[in-house]
């Protein structure tokens, strides 16, 4: 679906399957940052037979059983809020996830620093959520972030079930108390690309950079092939 920007005339184009059948919603222009209200979508098809109505005017072919599936954008009523203003980013766009409240400050200025676009959550399950329709490129995840233990936080346990060719894309930074930063053998044991106390988070920059790096250069060969046969 095209759209374009009333202030800037910029077009932007949303994948078909992102948008939601039933309900206008707003996206922000990645030129001049104005809010767009897409609603054209939702201009009714010209049948032989005017839909049914129900007696408060809703058009009922959009009730019950058979209502669209709207859950590549909103999964559950509890992410509305938070969705309800969708970014849109350019193709080369790196998009960066904090999940560490405390320390929010200063990942903020490093990855922006760094030329990361942030995306925005609540909570572990909203954070689900994003990853199942959408790719992003660094992940800071506390472990503490939504007062689970590590083994039982629903985010972690989805990390480790998703398919290798996904996880593989993004670069996943742990923080933890009892963790010793940069420890390989731990953030292998963990699943994770970096493992970061965080009284060590004033180094966060130079860690962030050495070990993308590295992790780039390791997957180099791998992501070249994938790439050449079309599976990544």
């Amino acid at each position: 679906m095209k759209v374009t920007c009333g202030e800037c005339q910029r077009s932007l184009n949303i994948p078909d399957e992102k948008v939601p059948k039933d309900r206008a919603f707003n996206v922000t222009c990645p030129g001049c940052k104005s809010k767009i209200k897409v609603e054209d979508h939702l201009q009714p098809a010209v049948t032989e037979d005017p839909p049914m109505t129900t007696d408060e005017g809703v058009d009922s072919s959009i009730l019950g059983d058979s209502a669209v599936d709207t859950s590549l954008m909103y999964s559950d009523d509890e992410f509305d809020d938070d969705d309800e203003e969708n970014i849109i980013y350019d193709e080369n766009d790196q998009v960066a996830i904090i999940l560490d409240p405390k320390n929010y400050d200063t990942w903020s200025s490093v990855l922006t620093g760094m030329e990361y676009k942030l995306q925005p959550v609540k909570s572990p399950e909203h954070t689900i959520h994003k990853l199942k329709f959408n790719e992003y490129d660094v992940l800071i995840f506390n472990q503490d972030f939504g007062d689970y233990e590590l083994d039982e936080n629903p985010l972690y346990q989805h990390i480790l079930n998703m398919p290798m060719s996904s996880r593989r894309k993004i670069f996943i930074a742990l923080l933890g108390e009892k963790l010793t930063t940069g420890d390989h053998m731990s953030a292998f044991a963990l699943s994770v690309n970096l493992v970061i106390n965080p009284k060590d988070i004033e180094q966060s920059e130079m860690l962030l950079k050495k070990f993308i790096k590295e992790n780039d250069n390791f997957y180099k060969i791998y992501k070249d092939t994938m790439q050449s046969v079309g599976k990544f």
